[in-house]
């Protein structure tokens, strides 16, 4: 069941798509508003449409079974680069095929072969600091920007987070150019998205990156969704030579710094954020003033403990929820006007925010774990973890869908 929270401001393993239609409306303006306001999405609007299953066959370097999450839509191939086994971090490319609305995963339509093997890229070129988790792609021009990170950065002092591949549509050869350093290292190197070109004048960028505190250290990351900036032109025209990629900062809760979205708790009712949440990706909704998060959260019911053993006698490694069901993909939307007004990047907080239950997800037990939007169909594609099972030891992507109403 989907739960809503609303609160005012001053200032995919299973992966879903999500089908945005949404009539454009001109910006009023005029800073928060209700939740009723039209140009903010909430999520009942969005409405299931169907799913199709990705192969958990090998293909060269990997396969898709147990994915990390990070996919990207190509729309000049209508298919998705999607990063294979988390323990090789590997890349390949699948055609989409139509989604529908059965009940059984052996109902729906597979992607059985990619078009592109999986290749791995973060060592094909020189990687002094060990970066080893790519956390988010974009496709652009027929080039592929890649964001990655090293999982377990203890001392925090990692800068390399970026990596372009200017050929994508040949993995195997294209050159590699990287790795490009992003201002904000660990608070900006994962998700990645373009800004409407509607929005590209206040914000006097393209493009959007951001992360959240996902994988080990918490201390590094921004402990909410970020949301960072930067031109095109500094990554895709520009040898990683030429110094760090300029960034500028509008949503950022840096750990390090004690702006918190909300003061860390291991106490149930953390609703809002707590050190289960993830934001897996952001992206502004076009035609209205929604900057939407999606990802997964947990413990807000039963409480969090670190190195725990849980309910079901599971022994954690790091934090983790009493219960070992209380789990749940989550949603956090943000109204622009407050990002943008906002004296402080972190002060903004979310008009909505809550529990989203998807298909297949079993109860949260399969979170989101990668986006892509594809702004041209208004298809948003979200990953989640495992629910494409089909064997006794698979454990591939499945591709669900959405449509706003």
């Amino acid at each position: 069941m989907m739960k809503l929270h609303y609160t005012l401001s001053k200032t995919v393993y299973l992966c879903v798509a999500v089908l945005v239609f949404i009539s454009c409306t001109n910006d009023d303006n005029k800073g928060s508003t209700p939740p009723n306001d039209p140009q903010l999405v909430t999520i009942t609007d969005f409405q299931y449409q169907g799913a199709f299953r990705i192969s958990s066959a090998t293909f060269g370097a990997s396969s898709s079974n147990y994915s990390s999450g990070p996919i990207a839509y190509n729309p000049d191939n209508h298919s998705l680069f999607i990063v294979g086994n988390e323990q090789v971090n590997a890349i390949a490319e699948f055609p989409i095929p139509e989604l529908l609305d059965k009940a059984t995963l052996a109902e729906l339509n597979a992607s059985e072969a990619p078009t592109q093997e999986f290749t791995t890229i973060l060592n094909a070129v020189a990687n002094p600091t060990g970066v080893d988790r790519i956390n988010g792609m974009l496709y652009k021009n027929g080039q592929l920007i890649i964001n990655a990170e090293k999982w377990y950065d203890a001392s925090g002092t990692n800068e390399n987070t970026t990596l372009v591949l200017r050929d994508a549509n040949d993995l195997t050869n294209t050159t590699i150019d990287g790795y490009y350093q992003l201002n904000g290292a660990a608070n900006a190197a994962g998700y990645l998205s373009y800004i409407p070109e509607e929005w590209q004048a206040s914000f006097n960028a393209s493009y959007i990156t951001g992360w959240s505190s996902v994988n080990s250290i918490i201390s590094r990351y921004s402990y909410g969704p970020s949301l960072f900036t930067f031109d095109e032109n500094d990554v895709l025209n520009t040898s990683a030579s030429t110094g760090p990629i300029n960034t500028n900062p509008f949503l950022n809760f840096s750990f390090a710094n004690g702006n918190h979205i909300t003061p860390p708790s291991n106490d149930p009712g953390q609703d809002l954020w707590n050190y289960l949440s993830e934001g897996i990706y952001g992206f502004i909704i076009p035609g209205t003033r929604t900057f939407a998060v999606f990802g997964s959260s947990g413990g807000v019911d039963s409480g969090i403990g670190y190195k725990i053993i849980q309910d079901n006698g599971n022994e954690c490694g790091g934090y983790c929820a009493y219960q070992a069901a209380d789990y749940y993909n989550y949603y956090w939307f943000f109204d622009l006007d407050d990002i943008l007004n906002a004296e402080n990047v972190w002060d903004p907080r979310p008009y909505a925010y809550g529990r989203f239950s998807v298909p297949f997800d079993e109860q949260g037990e399969h979170s989101i774990i990668g986006a892509t939007f594809d702004s041209g169909s208004g298809m948003l594609y979200l990953c989640l973890s495992k629910a494409g099972q089909m064997g006794t030891y698979d454990r591939p992507p499945l591709i669900v869908g959405y449509k706003i109403q």
